[in-house]
């Protein structure tokens, strides 16, 4: 809202009810909702909705005191009167009133949180009241001045007397800290915003009291006044703009309203209004928290509303306000066979004189709180008395600053547990085992970031393992799901599109590296990728905030049991809907009359607001050629319709759509349940609900059925435990399965006495030791085939054959019929939740995912036949570690540990082939579009490299050298340990900020092709300047003067490279690369950091090996990478000379290096001692 060229205008001017007898005394703007409170004199309060202010809600709060002040809560409104606090649903119904001997003459309530108020006035107590018990809790003496206005502040709760003065008091004690007198006489109004204290008021002057012309600011800060500002009026009352830093509303009695800058009084225009007052008092002002409108009540009973434009806001995003429900007219007739009209529609007539069902007793009716349970004698016998406080240690087994209830609950095998989501009590943690290879790991961090020796103890395997140091990288598992399906991972290699944030293009290029990195040298380290740009471009999007996927490691939801399945299935859900809208072909153009659409986000069984005319089924979308249908939603799309008749007039209408992810329906399932059982009746269901019917034109009882007509090559279940009901249905099933001996296994003889052999682990729960032949805490020694806990009847079967009825619904194959007619599913992948928070203290509160995926075969080195007939190419992917299991293990699951999240079965008839490549959609064309984003770089006279020819493109063996600048995002997190050595926890989160690749053969060998500086819209913490030569503007499209283009352009010029072959050339390219998120094979990697070194020995510096062996002196001030990619590729030449002279020349040249690096320090003469 610009004021200078919109400035407020006059929106209405409202007698309020009983206007003609009072005047209005309060007015408060509804944080929560569309509306305006409009308090008067005489105790009467009235709501008004929206912009065009119709009235809602009109109630008396009180026979005769008028209305002193009102704040908005969650579930009402809270008003005060002289020596009443009263709290009133929105749509009028009182809940509450309270009133007291302290509440003498109470002014103003202030909001401390969620369930307390500060009561105040012009009496000697500060009143802290609980909303929930509506009750006293805290009095608080402020003297006999009282406090007759209150405002909260960040550090501060400011209060403001009678007599002229504001305090600034502790928000927890509300001990004044510092008091300064605003006016001499009494203070008027006063308010807060950031570090500024605004007041007005009355003072003395020439033997009476007139009001100040000036208004007087505060600093809270450094607590010292600024100077006054003059105002045009009276300064009566005055109220912050929130969304201006220092601009603020005053207003006189007379109704001269005036809007001023406390930071620059000066420097603002003139903008003063009139109200439409009529002589009248003005008694109240607010300003909406949208700083959209603003109101004003006078005393002649007129409330008078401005706004900056014609559809103001109340608030930035309000929640709906509830209307009254219209009233239905009375049925005519009910048939005798009618079963859905509740007799509540039937009115009858009310006796007075006999009481209602509904009356409950008021001793069933009081709200009761839980007692606190006794202190456990462990503490009290350890307590140490100070003063009148104790302290003890905490017992085992006991969570800090809890306090556990005894709430018992009989499983329907008749055995207690407590009210927690286990399966097992506390008692049963002795036995309680999470195997090894399914446990979180976290991992040391050296300089260059993950240890390669550390990572080969988790990954023996040729596969790739994902990071999980990033934010979000709870999605790693479905991440590795999502690459092994073979037709997923060849549409989307073959898309690319020119969006900067595409979660397509940005999965192919993620695909692309774990491919690159499972063709490497199988005797090699294991390859670990980062999902860096992946991640970046997913957290970008803003369906991905509004679905709740963006949650940190550390949020306090992350603790809750149920948030990771949530999480995991709603990422599913998200993913393969916008992989589906992503990979829409632009060609196809939606016809208004095709009735199928792509749904998949959001399955829900409450659907049907919204229907067709009653028609035959649709045809599919590959059948009808009109409706634009990704290959996503053809490989992945249950086509599944929709059925809403209503039951009062019998019309019907249906809807067909695909659902990329299908929900397991887990209502009203009890007893021993089968999976294909839970199956069938999730893909025909029935319900009842409240529906809009067209023909009615209102809301009527609706039966609705979802049944699928046909299914997917690859079919996505969801398992539904991410609410407690799915939890315990989960555990449950399994407990039936399971042998008691193995559930019960302390009991187990067998299972003790493997539990007693050999000697515990000395590393216990941290050993990382392949194949550990020792105990670790509670888990079995081996899992051999006598005791490994798996069961030989399984839940999730690994083989599905199934049907589509005719008429619609899925029919799963009985024992006695005919395979032939079924369609056979395997499950391929799932993704497992797994629980931690058992094993140990240290280990309460973990979960995390995992993913169990059978990998195709030619995703795999071939093997011989005696290795094919052994493997049986399942492997478990536990973020960066990765291991080969069983298939009974793949698909075993238990109750206490370990629960499926997200299925994948995969038809067999479907023929995976991966023996033709994807075509490559990335060519020469990437250097073609190139075009600087930046606003001021269009007027520079040249630019700083010179693009490449159509007939210099290179190709396989050329060379080029490249260099990378980088800036940090986040600061490495590191804690110190006992013995003084500090420990990384989290390494420093680094972005590419300048990519440069320069010609490194040829005329032109050493001249630039590609310099691009890298827009990011993430902060940026350190610019690292000395290093990277990055000055802070360099990245901004406004101010840059850089050739300035996004991360997705700069990586697609160096993937052309990559896969055209072009060999690299640099200093330190293992780090570029792996910032800028690239894997390169290492066969097209030269770096001179690995040339120039030897054994056993430290790595040197460029600078150092510039001035060695060119006799250069580079980086004198600053980095710059065109300048570190020359010196890299003049140091590969010199290297091929030293080279042909013969390996003992160049290792005498190595020995001579070192030695004068030793004897110099590691410095260049004459410019470090600079």
């Amino acid at each position: 809202m610009d004021f200078n060229a919109g400035v407020f205008t006059e929106k209405s001017s409202i007698l309020i009810d009983g206007g003609d007898r009072f005047g209005v005394s309060a007015i408060h703007w509804d944080l929560q909702e569309e509306l305006l409170w409009v308090g008067n004199q005489g105790g009467h309060v009235t709501s008004y909705y929206g912009s065009s202010l119709h009235k809602y809600t009109s109630f008396q709060v009180h026979a005769s005191q008028e209305i002193r002040h009102m704040v908005s809560l969650d579930a009402g409104l809270l008003v005060v009167t002289p020596n009443t606090l009263r709290c009133q649903q929105r749509r009028g119904v009182p809940l509450f009133s309270y009133s007291s001997n302290n509440f003498e003459d109470l002014q103003c309530v202030l909001q401390l949180g969620q369930t307390k108020v500060l009561l105040g006035g012009h009496q000697p107590l500060l009143v802290e009241f609980d909303l929930i018990t509506a009750k006293e809790t805290t009095k608080f003496d402020v003297g006999e001045k009282g406090c007759a206005i209150l405002r909260h502040h960040p550090r501060f709760i400011c209060s403001g007397d009678a007599s002229g003065s504001v305090s600034l008091r502790d928000p927890r004690t509300l001990r004044e800290e510092h008091r300064f007198v605003a006016h001499t006489e009494s203070l008027s109004d006063f308010d807060v915003h950031n570090n500024l204290v605004v007041t007005c008021g009355f003072s003395s002057r020439l033997g009476g009291v007139v009001p100040d012309r000036f208004l007087k600011i505060y600093d809270v800060r450094m607590l010292r006044a600024l100077s006054p500002v003059p105002v045009v009026g009276e300064p009566f009352l005055l109220r912050f703009l929130p969304a201006f830093s220092s601009q603020l509303a005053v207003i006189s009695a007379m109704g001269q309203l005036q809007i001023v800058d406390a930071a620059a009084p000066a420097a603002s225009a003139l903008q003063l209004f009139q109200v439409n007052n009529e002589g009248a008092m003005c008694m109240a002002l607010e300003v909406s928290s949208s700083c959209q409108c603003l109101a004003v009540g006078d005393a002649g009973g007129y409330v008078h509303t401005f706004a900056s434009n014609a559809s103001a806001l109340f608030n930035s995003f309000s929640r709906p306000t509830e209307f009254a429900d219209p009233v239905e007219s009375l049925p005519v007739s009910i048939n005798m066979d009618d079963i859905t009209t509740p007799f509540t529609s039937i009115p009858f007539p009310l006796k007075h004189s006999e009481p209602l069902l509904s009356d409950w007793p008021e001793q069933f009716t009081r709200r009761k709180f839980r007692k606190v349970p006794p202190i456990d004698h462990a503490i009290l016998a350890n307590m140490r008395m100070v003063g009148t406080i104790g302290y003890a240690p905490s017992p085992a087994g006991h969570r800090p600053n809890q306090v556990s209830y005894s709430t018992e609950k009989r499983t329907q095998r008749g055995q207690k547990h407590s009210g927690s989501d286990s399966t097992h009590s506390k008692e049963d943690t002795e036995c309680y085992q999470v195997w090894k290879r399914y446990r979180h790991i976290e991992m040391r961090y050296t300089k260059g970031g993950l240890d390669e020796n550390e990572l080969a103890r988790y990954n023996s395997t040729p596969l790739c393992g994902l990071d999980n140091t990033l934010p979000y990288s709870y999605a790693n598992s479905l991440l590795q799901v999502l690459y092994f399906i073979p037709d997923l991972r060849r549409i989307l290699l073959e898309h690319c599109c020119n969006r900067e944030f595409c979660l397509a293009c940005e999965l192919s290029f993620l695909f692309h590296m774990l491919d690159v990195g499972r063709n490497q040298d199988p005797n090699g380290p294991p390859v670990t990728v980062q999902p860096s740009n992946f991640l970046r471009a997913f957290r970008t999007l803003p369906e991905a905030s509004a679905m709740g996927l963006l949650v940190a490691e550390n949020h306090p939801e992350i603790k809750i049991k149920s948030t990771l399945p949530r999480l995991a299935q709603s990422w599913a859900r998200f993913i393969l809907q916008q992989l589906s809208s992503e990979t829409l072909p632009q060609n196809k153009i939606a016809k208004e009359s095709a009735a199928i659409t792509v749904s998949g986000l959001v399955e829900s069984n409450r659907e049907g607001t919204d229907y067709s005319v009653k028609r035959e089924r649709d045809p599919s979308p590959s059948e009808d050629g009109l409706s634009p249908v990704s290959p996503i939603s053809k490989l992945f799309g249950v086509e599944q319709e929709q059925t809403s008749r209503c039951t009062k007039c019998g019309s019907e209408s249906s809807k067909t759509s695909l659902v990329l992810l299908s929900s397991l329906t887990l209502q009203d399932l009890e007893g021993v349940q089968s999976f294909e059982n839970v199956l069938e009746k999730s893909f025909d269901v029935t319900n009842i609900t409240p529906a809009w019917c067209d023909i009615c034109q209102k809301y009527q009882i609706t039966q609705q059925r979802r049944r699928c007509l046909a299914l997917p090559p690859v079919l996505a279940l969801s398992c539904g435990n991410d609410t407690y009901k799915g939890f315990r249905f989960w555990s449950d099933q399994l407990q039936y399965l399971l042998d008691p001996e193995v559930v019960d296994g302390c009991d187990s003889t067998e299972s003790q006495s493997q539990l007693g052999q050999g000697k515990p682990c000395k590393y216990g729960l941290e050993c990382t030791r392949p194949n550990c032949k020792f105990g670790h805490g509670g888990q079995p020694m081996k899992h051999s085939a006598s005791f490994t806990g798996i069961s030989s009847n399984h839940l999730v079967p690994s083989e599905l054959r199934c049907k589509v009825q005719p008429e619609g619904g899925l029919v799963c194959m009985k024992p006695n019929e005919n395979p032939d007619e079924f369609l056979s599913y395997s499950l391929v992948a799932a993704v497992c939740w797994i629980d931690e928070s058992k094993l140990e203290t240290k280990h309460q509160g973990k979960w995390h995912l995992v993913s169990t995926i059978q990998i195709p075969p030619d995703y795999l080195s071939p093997i011989s036949p005696k290795e094919e007939h052994e493997s049986s190419n399942w492997f478990v992917f536990n973020d960066f570690a990765v291991n080969p299991i069983t298939s009974d293990e793949a698909i075993s699951f238990f109750p206490d540990w370990k629960l499926p999240c997200l299925l994948f079965y995969s038809d067999v008839a479907n023929g995976f082939n991966l023996k033709d490549p994807p075509s490559n959609p990335i060519t020469a064309d990437v250097f073609k579009e190139d075009k600087s984003l930046a606003q001021k770089s269009e007027g520079l006279q040249r630019i700083s490299f010179l693009p490449l020819a159509t007939d210099e493109m290179p190709g396989k063996g050329d060379l080029v050298a490249m260099d990378a600048e980088f800036v940090t995002l986040n600061q490495e997190e590191a804690e110190l340990r006992s013995d003084g050595k500090s420990t990384t926890v989290r390494p420093s989160q680094m972005s590419v900020a300048r990519v440069t690749v320069i010609r490194g053969q040829g005329n032109m060998e050493g001249l630039p092709f590609i310099d691009d500086y890298i827009a990011t819209q993430d902060q940026v913490v350190d610019y690292l300047t000395k290093f990277s030569g990055i000055q802070p503007g360099d990245l901004d499209i406004a101010s840059s003067s850089k050739h300035l283009t996004t991360l997705k352009s700069t990586y697609m010029k160096l993937r052309f490279l990559v896969d055209n072959g072009v060999t690299f050339v640099g200093h330190g390219l293992k780090n570029d690369f792996r910032v800028i998120n690239l894997l390169v094979p290492s066969s097209q990697v030269i770096d001179t950091v690995h040339l120039f070194h030897l054994p056993h020995q430290r790595m040197i510096s460029l600078r150092f090996l510039a001035w060695h062996f060119l006799g250069l002196k580079i980086q004198s001030i600053t980095h710059d990478s065109v300048e570190d990619a020359r010196t890299a590729l003049r140091l590969y030449r010199r290297y091929q000379e030293l080279k042909a002279k013969g390996d003992d020349l160049f290792n005498e040249s190595l020995q001579e290096l070192y030695s004068v690096g030793r004897r110099l320090q590691w410095m260049v003469p004459g410019l470090d001692e600079e």
